[in-house]
């Protein structure tokens, strides 16, 4: 597939045809990282996406967090007056 640059202010962008916007699920947020041969653009992760599935996953093969992880995160009045 081939484009053109297009100026843009003191910068240049690029058209990207809709079909692999789609096809490579971008969004109004994207990466461009540079690569041995040219760029590469991908959208851009969410903070944290995924981390809910991989911790499930870990404790489900019996991986649990380190206690002294956990320190400080709880005091007394959340763990007997808290009411959830």
């Amino acid at each position: 597939m081939e484009t053109k640059l297009i100026k843009i202010g003191n910068s240049f962008g690029i058209r990207i045809p809709k079909s692999l916007i789609q096809q490579y699920e971008l969004s109004n947020n994207i990466e461009i990282d540079p690569v041995e041969k040219g760029i590469l653009i991908k959208s851009k992760k969410k903070a944290r996406a995924g981390w809910r599935e991989q911790l499930d996953k870990a404790v489900q093969e019996g991986q649990l967090p380190d206690e002294e992880l956990l320190e400080g995160f709880a005091d007394e009045f959340t763990e007997k007056e808290w009411q959830w």
